[in-house]
């Protein structure tokens, strides 16, 4: 009897023993799931316009490079947008990354064209400068560069230099509104930013002489006065002129005689 007495004692044990594991473990898990339900009424949520994908500057949104994603009420920005037909038909005026919310302040202007024309600020307008190499800076000027125009003038027989524009910025080079962040380009055109009166300015400047791009930093703030250039001397073909020598013509009437004194010999200018 012992024996037996010993063998359904530990067989109680081993049954108690899972009971208390199994006991516990149900206890975990609706302690768990009540965490959870608390946690996620806590947290509200509100819906918001993601990009589905990378979309280039320019580009018109549709439902095909949206989604809606949830986001936390509190975190959600201001100014994203809680349904795609808000934004549909809208174009991006910046680079916008897959997952980012969709900004008003990156979206052009209800009614705006696509491209290029999009980037354009309300009151300016958009003109082309040739450039090459040098004038270009080496092809470190890119898309939302800020640059000072230079004008030579190559036609005057005393060459002079001026800053005609200063802080403009570029919106496109070649046909390219945007590039590989910091990767040189070399172009024979770049696309700036300016107002009308501007515009008729580089314009004349253009069939004056030549125009050169000055790259500045974006966050200098500050329009340094610029000083006047002094004009450059060139040679020119000196013409020498016959110095004038008087000369003495005797004038005979009869028997007498007189002495005339002109200034040159071409001239009837008598001293």
């Amino acid at each position: 009897m012992k024996k037996y007495g010993a063998l359904i004692a530990l067989g109680l044990a081993v049954v108690f023993g899972l009971l208390a594991v199994w006991l516990t473990r149900e206890w975990l898990i609706d302690k768990q799931e009540s965490q959870v339900a608390v946690v996620s009424q806590q947290i509200k949520t509100t819906p918001v316009v993601i990009a589905a994908t990378d979309i280039p500057l320019g580009t018109r949104l549709s439902a095909e490079n949206l989604v809606m994603s949830e986001w936390p009420a509190k975190s959600a920005p201001k100014s994203a947008f809680a349904s795609i037909e808000e934004v549909e038909g809208r174009v991006v005026v910046s680079r916008m990354g897959a997952g980012t919310p969709v900004l008003k302040a990156e979206l052009a202007e209800p009614g705006s064209g696509a491209g290029l024309v999009a980037l354009i600020e309300p009151g300016n307008r958009a003109m082309a400068i040739r450039v090459d190499e040098v004038t270009g800076v080496g092809g470190f000027i890119l898309p939302n560069s800020v640059v000072d125009v230079i004008s030579v003038d190559a036609k005057s027989q005393r060459k002079k230099a001026k800053t005609i524009l200063q802080k403009i910025r570029v919106l496109a080079i070649a046909q390219a509104t945007e590039t590989e962040e910091g990767k040189p380009e070399i172009v024979r055109t770049v696309t700036v930013q300016v107002k009308p009166p501007e515009a008729e300015r580089l314009a004349l400047e253009m069939h004056k002489g030549i125009l050169y791009l000055v790259l500045r930093n974006p966050l200098d703030g500050e329009t340094p006065k610029v000083a006047k250039s002094k004009p450059v001397k060139t040679l020119r073909s000196k013409v020498s002129k016959k110095k004038t020598v008087p000369y003495d013509v005797e004038v005979i009437r009869g028997s007498e005689r007189d002495s005339v004194k002109f200034k040159d010999p071409e001239s009837e200018d008598r001293y």
